[in-house]
């Protein structure tokens, strides 16, 4: 479970410093602005869980994946409804899993959603099933993006992580098979207590590989699932993190990213002021680089059964089933939805924070950490208006 710090320990490797005009920051959270902040209509993305199915053990895997599929999974005609249902709502559509490679009829279903102009990417597990052939069908099919999941700079330590022999092996060959298919790759890395001591020399191999590497997304350990069972990092050494991806942003051939840290906006914002960005430039950045997405907010996921949660590290609230809702009829009124992105409803210090609208917290981890989805976000150092003066090195 991650290690709380008090907020006297958290400022005490800080040198921080009062905002000389406090005012200005709330303009983030007023009514001219905060809507550009929800995205109401429709989500950016939608992650379709196709399959539970999944030959690996990964230590910190949130679905729990087993070696067999549930029979309870959406059949192939529910599966191209929910295709069509995605379409009329202009998002991405991202298909996981488990493995989707286990799914019989996957090709079927990406060969639909090309039919009907709705784009697909897909994060295969590497396993076996992922094959230079299905890579290449990938590519036939149109695919935009395709995950490859990479928690270590070698074997040891990312087969280790993933609980199976040779799933770094395959991990390299899924990235040349991607070169040689010119499917743009986003790497996915958990980032635990486990995996950190790595971060730096995976950046630098990760470097070797771009292209077909064009993001590479620090996924920071949400406890649910097997990934209760590892250690995340403290709130000050997430902080130092922060600071490092954003130094390494500046000339990383590909982009970087936080997922399930939203904070990290806090920490751009109050470094780009720090270079003397006006107010005004940061905002409209903060527009084009999608602030205020979280979990239910820009994002839906879809599970193996139909069910429908704000994320799919968020398993809380079920807001309906596909096989009897339609998702863009949940995503749009469900009043749990509609709660989960008014963020003058958190508690504690989130609900205090001038950051609020365009950040809001992992909903995710304070839902794993303390049961309120609406309170806290744990493993932020950031208190109300304060502001860190140097970055952490």
């Amino acid at each position: 479970m991650p290690v709380r710090q008090t907020a006297a320990a958290c400022r005490s490797r800080e040198t921080r410093t009062r905002f000389e005009d406090p005012a200005q920051m709330p303009e983030y959270s007023t009514g001219t602005t905060r809507e550009t902040y929800v995205y109401g209509r429709a989500p950016r993305n939608v992650y379709w869980e196709v399959t539970v199915a999944c030959d690996l053990a990964c230590r910190h895997c949130r679905a729990e994946a087993v070696a067999e599929r549930d029979p309870d999974e959406l059949s192939t005609e529910q599966g191209r409804s929910l295709i069509d249902d995605v379409k009329t709502m202009g998002s991405l559509l991202v298909i996981t899993g488990g493995d989707p490679m286990k799914r019989p009829d996957l090709f079927e279903l990406m060969a639909y959603a090309r039919s009907v102009g709705q784009p697909v990417a897909i994060t295969p597990s590497t396993t076996p099933t992922l094959t230079r052939e299905a890579v290449r069908k990938f590519a036939e099919l149109g695919v935009v993006t395709m995950g490859v999941s990479l928690d270590g700079p070698s074997a040891a330590v990312h087969d280790a992580f993933r609980g199976v022999e040779g799933t770094y092996a395959v991990s390299q060959r899924a990235l040349a098979w991607a070169r040689e298919a010119e499917i743009p790759v986003q790497v996915n890395t958990t980032v635990c207590r486990q995996t950190l001591p790595h971060v730096r020399e995976l950046m630098e191999l990760l470097r070797g590989q771009a292209p077909p590497v064009i993001r590479w997304s620090l996924f920071i350990l949400i406890p649910t699932g097997r990934g209760s069972m590892l250690e995340s990092l403290t709130a000050s050494e997430l902080e130092e993190l922060f600071s490092w991806v954003l130094a390494m942003s500046h000339d990383a051939p590909f982009h970087m990213s936080t997922v399930e840290a939203p904070h990290y906006r806090r920490y751009w914002i109050q470094s780009k002021l720090r270079t003397g960005m006006p107010w005004t430039a940061v905002r409209e950045a903060s527009k084009r680089m999608g602030f205020g997405m979280r979990d239910g907010n820009g994002v839906i996921f879809v599970a193996r059964n139909g069910d429908v949660f704000p994320a799919g590290f968020l398993p809380y609230p079920l807001l309906g089933n596909v096989k009897r809702d339609q998702l863009s009829v949940l995503y749009r009124t469900s009043p749990a939805l509609l709660g989960l992105r008014d963020m003058d409803l958190l508690t504690g210090k989130c609900g205090r924070c001038e950051f609020r609208w365009l950040c809001g917290g992992s909903r995710a981890r304070a839902y794993a950490t303390s049961g309120n989805v609406l309170g806290p976000e744990p493993m932020c150092v950031y208190q109300p208006g304060e502001a860190v003066q140097e970055p952490l090195l």
